[in-house]
């Protein structure tokens, strides 16, 4: 889609030099110098172990503007290469597993066409043990092919996805995946069942089908399946979710109480993703549920005790299960390996991976400077008031340069323009704008349109879509307008081990929320850098590095941009101008203000999507 800048017809030999130095610098691996950092939490071994990920939405290049994550996929497959060495030298086992989502949110995933061209080659030279699906999967067709016929196929038995199917021909759905897997560990010989779902998603493309968890679990295949292969087969099932691993979310435990069903004393464990946020559960004294983050700032750490006596619930869950959230950098990588130097470190895999990421990054252009960012502008460590917010900057000064794509559409004199928040994926910081920050901010390229309605009733409607989580049906959830981990801190009511727990401290960022200094790893919370500090049902101790937390304001379902005359009428023709994606919410908010929309009377409006207009305002030097 973007072709190289640099790339000249004039002067050829020095611009060959010129390349060519370039290339060569750009594609050597940096020296790793290690920075004063806190004291690790140490990870505790198992019998079996899981290293687990999910939600990388493409961030294999790491995040280059943030130390705290700055290793990449490279660097991961080095570590867990190291991992393996380690278990299998202590007789234990150790096993990857990955929750989905690996689309929209980086330009190494989404500056190709189509999607991921360049990045699912680089995902895949990790080797998983069990995987799945995610929605990012599904939205557009070549994303679900792509999915299905490179990553399925490579990992072949184990990519696992029990209920979303892909039409391999006109009419005939096969599943994406395999619908289990069955197999033995290489150092204890735990026999494992392992499962892979995705939650009930309803906005995937017409070549793909998902299944509902409620619907799968009244088929004959996975009855047979658990009447096959009985407890005494069994020690341990795994499944493996593109779901939110909390309390709350009624599928999974729909799922937890049919498969106790067959399975009343069988070890369960869960991995899930989707609400972008480090959580682990306890469902009951042999079950949790990890869930690992997002965007590769997160690596998740699982171990399980196959033999534990039995006690109380609360003491046999803990000497069963351990977990940890380890931050994505070097250093909690290598401290994890015990490796101190960084040759000794990187395997040659790992190496070259990360060639291969920094050449891919070079031919797509993405370090192309399109402008200068002055301030850095949060999603929700500000209030969305605050001069520093991504949306206060979007409402006031992007959104206001939005223009329609040709001169033929019929324009009113007032408007309004209304973006959903979840449209937004992660802060804008300071330092060049180039080609990668116009995807990692909005990767979406969806098209503006419009509807002309009076005024009284176009001014009613980021009010009404504001008013809470109120779902009509499965299509129109206003919740869904956030982003991921806003939504899940909207509704979580889970409990703890030792009593409630307030759902405000599920997040890092809960204003409520302060690291209290324990074990003696930091002797001044100052010194602690501002970061992940979760609250789960283990704890506070999950998080493989102290950290400061950082404050989370809660920001709206949408936000909007006005263009009106407080002197004109309330009939006046107004246009309603949003994101083809949120129809259905724009619809179901005119008629809860008495306004009978159709989506036939919705039109085109523009192409020219956020990340396009974020691009031309940094162009033009305006922030």
């Amino acid at each position: 889609m973007f072709g190289n800048s640099h790339s000249r017809p004039i002067a050829i030999s020095l611009g060959l030099v010129v390349t060519v130095l370039a290339t060569i610098l750009l594609l050597r691996q940096p020296a790793y110098h290690k920075d004063p950092a806190p004291s690790l939490r140490n990870l505790e071994w198992r019998d079996i172990n899981f290293v687990h990920t999910t939600d990388t939405h493409g961030w294999y290049s790491g995040h280059l503007n943030q130390k705290q994550y700055q290793a990449d996929w490279g660097n991961f497959i080095s570590f867990t290469t190291h991992l393996r060495e380690i278990a299998h030298a202590k007789g234990q086992d150790l096993l990857l597993v990955d929750s989905g989502d690996r689309h929209d949110g980086n330009g190494l995933s989404d500056a190709t066409k189509p999607n991921g061209a360049k990045s699912l080659p680089i995902f895949i030279q990790q080797d998983y043990d069990i995987l799945t699906i995610g929605n990012h999967e599904l939205y557009e067709f070549e994303n679900s092919k792509a999915e299905y016929e490179i990553v399925a196929k490579h990992y072949n038995s184990n990519y696992i996805c029990s209920n979303v199917e892909y039409e391999v021909s006109e009419g005939v759905f096969k599943s994406i995946g395999r619908k289990y897997k069955y197999f033995t560990t290489p150092m204890k010989g735990i026999r494992i069942l392992a499962l892979g779902f995705l939650f009930d998603f309803r906005r995937n493309n017409d070549h793909t089908r998902v299944k509902p968890i409620s619907q799968v679990i009244e088929e004959s295949w996975i009855n047979d399946l658990f009447s096959e292969f009985t407890p005494d087969k069994v020690d341990l099932i795994v499944i493996n979710g593109h779901i939110p691993v909390s309390h709350d979310w009624e599928e999974l435990q729909t799922l937890h109480a049919f498969i106790r069903r067959f399975y009343p004393s069988t070890k369960i464990q869960y991995f899930g993703g989707h609400s972008h946020i480090r959580d682990f559960a306890v469902y009951d004294d042999k079950s949790t549920g990890l869930q690992s983050g997002r965007f590769c700032e997160t690596v998740g750490w699982l171990g399980i005790n196959t033999n534990v006596s039995q006690s109380s619930s609360n003491s046999e869950v803990k000497n069963t299960f351990t977990r940890s959230y380890i931050d994505f950098n070097l250093h909690s990588f290598m401290h994890h390996t015990g490796i101190t130097s960084f040759e000794k470190f990187t395997t040659p895999k790992g190496e070259h991976v990360s060639r291969q990421i920094k050449k891919a990054r070079y031919e797509l252009g993405l370090e192309t400077v399109v402008g200068q960012v002055n301030s850095n502008y949060y999603m929700d460590y500000v209030s969305i008031t605050h001069p520093k917010s991504i949306f206060k900057l979007l409402s006031d000064k992007i959104l206001p340069t939005l223009k329609p794509t040709n001169d033929s559409i019929e324009l009113s004199s007032e408007r309004i323009i209304i973006i959903n928040t979840g449209s937004i994926r992660y802060d804008l910081y300071k330092g060049p704008f180039t080609l990668d920050t116009e995807y990692i901010v909005s990767p979406f390229r969806n098209n503006w349109v419009k509807i002309t309605v009076p005024k009284k009733y176009a001014v009613g409607v980021t009010n009404v879509l504001n008013g809470g989580g109120y779902i009509l049906n499965k299509e129109v959830d206003n919740l869904h307008l956030l982003p991921p981990q806003q939504r899940s801190s909207r509704s979580i009511t889970p409990k703890i081990l030792d009593g409630s727990r307030n759902p405000s401290q599920k997040v890092f960022q809960s204003p409520e929320l302060s690291y209290s200094i324990n074990e003696g790893v930091v002797s001044e919370r100052k010194q602690l850098t501002k970061g992940y500090v979760t609250h789960d049902d283990f704890g506070d101790d999950g998080d493989d590095t102290p950290h400061r937390a950082v404050v989370t304001h809660k920001v709206p379902n949408v936000i909007e941009s006005t263009c009106l005359d407080q002197n004109s009428s309330d009939d006046t023709p107004t246009d309603l101008i949003f994101y083809d994606f949120i129809i259905p919410n724009i619809i179901w908010a005119l008629h809860e203000l008495g306004f009978e929309a159709e989506k036939s009377q919705v039109s085109f409006f523009s192409s020219d999507y956020l990340g396009k207009l974020l691009h031309e305002y940094a162009r033009n030097d305006k922030f």
